[in-house]
């Protein structure tokens, strides 16, 4: 009887053993990075300019351009100035009504028409604008286009059209600049006459 008791002590005792505790699970693989301009192809008479030459302490303004060289166009305009994702910006020097179209990776057209301002991929233009044709609009001669991180892989065009001269029908002087993930991937400039319209820059997000 003393044994069985003693058997049934060493029992209970081997039953309460700690249980080691499982390994902690493997950490998530990290998100693979993301897309990168691979190729850019300019319009003929579109010319590039140098990144990164800035004045000292200068400021910012909504112009399409990266003023103070921080990697982010216009920020503080009433528009997307959102370096993670895709932006696209144009401005110009006349009082002309000056369009942006880019078509993205979805192969739709984003524009100023109100049924064509979304993607399917999450594009959209917000900030259209009519020149002097408006001159009502807190500014008159930009418009921008954007596409949220993460933003689609694939190819992007961006075209110009000379929509109106909203005065003297004269050439217009566009400036365009291209910021993904952070990093402004170029500016560029063209000459558009009236009426033109031009496939301006392409590339290719991979």
């Amino acid at each position: 009887m003393r044994f069985a008791c003693v058997l049934a002590l060493c029992c209970a005792a081997a039953c309460a053993a700690p249980i080691k505790p499982k390994p902690p699970p493997p950490p998530p693989p990290a998100p693979p990075p993301p897309p990168t301009v691979q190729e850019t192809v300019l319009h003929a008479g579109v010319t590039a300019l140098a990144i990164g030459e800035c004045p000292q302490q200068a400021a910012e303004s909504c112009n399409a351009l990266d003023d103070n060289c921080n990697g982010v166009v216009d920020e503080g305009c009433p528009y997307a100035a959102d370096p993670r994702g895709v932006q696209i910006t144009i401005s110009w020097n006349t009082g002309a009504d000056i369009d942006l179209y880019v078509r993205d990776p979805s192969n739709e057209m984003v524009f100023y028409n109100e049924e064509a301002r979304q993607s399917p991929v999450g594009g959209s233009l917000d900030h259209p604008a009519r020149g002097q044709c408006r001159p009502e609009q807190p500014i008159t001669n930009v418009e921008s286009a954007h596409w949220p991180a993460p933003a689609p892989a694939g190819p992007y065009a961006v075209e110009l059209h000379y929509f109106g001269p909203c005065g003297d029908p004269v050439e217009t002087e566009v400036t365009m600049s291209v910021v993904v993930h952070g990093k402004l991937g170029g500016v560029y400039r063209y000459k558009l006459k009236p009426e033109e319209k031009v496939q301006a820059v392409t590339f290719e997000l991979r």
